[in-house]
């Protein structure tokens, strides 16, 4: 997906559903673009991280509207065994680079944040 230029943050839900997730991702796709940042939506989490392509979704103010009472999490979420293992997450930073993407926002419990930080770990840059 060509960039337009701007910095480039993408956010992806991860783990079991929980309440509030959609609230998350309105709250910080709308304050990305406030600040002038082009935002990706990464589909069904961190399995969407691992396989790239048509799981980056470019998103606009539009996208997040009326997303508050839907259950769930309108970008999906989906375990992946796959970022558990080193392979995976080389896969995901592969995708990561490739899409030019700098920031990324991880919504989720305590499993996601600590995939997260490994993968912080591991793929600083």
């Amino acid at each position: 997906m060509a960039s337009d230029g701007r910095k480039r943050v993408a956010i992806l839900t991860s783990g079991g559903d929980a309440p509030g997730m959609n609230a998350v991702v309105r709250a910080a796709v709308r304050a990305a673009l406030e600040r002038g940042l082009e935002v990706l939506a990464v589909e069904e989490g961190f399995q969407g991280l691992v396989e790239g392509g048509d799981r980056f979704r470019r998103m606009a103010w539009g996208d997040v509207g009326g997303i508050l009472p839907k259950g769930g999490t309108v970008i999906g979420t989906a375990r992946c065994p796959a970022f558990r293992t080193r392979e995976g997450r080389l896969a995901a930073a592969r995708n990561v680079a490739r899409e030019r993407i700098e920031g990324l926002v991880v919504v989720g419990g305590d499993g996601s944040l600590t995939g997260a930080e490994l993968f912080r770990r591991e793929w600083p840059s």
